[in-house]
């Protein structure tokens, strides 16, 4: 549709220099016609206004010229602009929403019947810790010794996601910069100051990972600030949203500059 209105407002422009030239044409026919018969005075003016007519064709159509190019520069911008928010879109944060969402449901069944402070991590670096209310460690039956192993596998997907596709994150700051949790999230605040939201989701799942292979034992202080930041799904939400705006607000441009 934007290419036909395009089309239709280039070729009105290119219809008025066809006439104003073929206007031209017959006016250095009749002179022509008329020189022979004017005086020396009279046929200079008349060669004169001819010249001003063909300057300004050639003014008119540069102009258009211009303008086009213009136009076309600017929207082939935004329509680069518009692809590397979509590419940010759909090979990283869709993916990415779509595992974490696997992951939250899949931890959801497998916490049932657990204590409130239980937490995956802490659990695989000490299984004999007896947590608040309880009076011996917990024992993983089949069902749950299943279900951890599928959360495990899910946070292999996002490992090598996260290692291959990270780049196109760019300069999304939510992910890249210092992690400063909202309101409610402060206990996630890992001791590192400097750390990255993505850094301690990828830290996470790498000791989480490694603890679930009996790589990591104990020392729980030391790697309990790698506990899974929740706040993580909500800001890939919020970051979505966010990115589908901006692929509204710019198809609107590419729209205005058709118009």
């Amino acid at each position: 549709m934007y290419l036909r209105y395009d089309y239709i407002d280039q070729l009105s422009d290119r219809l008025v220099i066809f006439l104003l030239q073929m206007l031209l044409c017959f006016f250095k026919f009749f002179i022509n016609k008329i020189l022979t018969c004017m005086t020396p005075y009279i046929a200079s003016l008349l060669t004169f206004f001819g010249t001003l007519i063909v300057a300004g064709i050639s003014i008119y159509n540069n102009n258009i010229t211009r303008k086009d190019s213009k136009k076309n520069n600017q929207i082939i911008d935004l329509q680069s602009q518009k692809k590397t928010i979509e590419q940010k879109i759909n090979e990283f944060y869709i993916p990415l929403e779509h595992q974490l969402g696997y992951s939250k449901t899949l931890f959801k069944i497998f916490k049932v019947n657990k204590p409130e402070d239980f937490r995956t991590l802490t659990f695989l670096l000490d299984k004999a810790h007896i947590y608040t209310g309880q009076t011996a460690p917990i024992v993983l039956n089949d069902n749950d010794k299943v279900l951890l192993e599928n959360i495990i596998t899910i946070g292999k997907k996002i490992e090598t996601l996260i290692y291959d596709k990270s780049y196109l994150i760019g300069d999304d700051t939510e992910f890249v910069s210092a992690y400063n949790p909202g309101a409610g999230y402060e206990s996630y605040k890992p001791k590192d100051g400097d750390m990255s939201l993505l850094s301690l989701l990828l830290s996470h799942l790498i000791t989480i990972r490694l603890a679930s292979e009996d790589k990591l034992k104990g020392e729980k202080e030391k790697f309990e600030q790698y506990v899974f930041p929740n706040e993580f799904n909500l800001r890939i939400k919020s970051k979505l949203e966010d990115l589908r705006q901006q692929l509204i607000n710019l198809d609107k441009q590419i729209i205005k500059l058709r118009s």
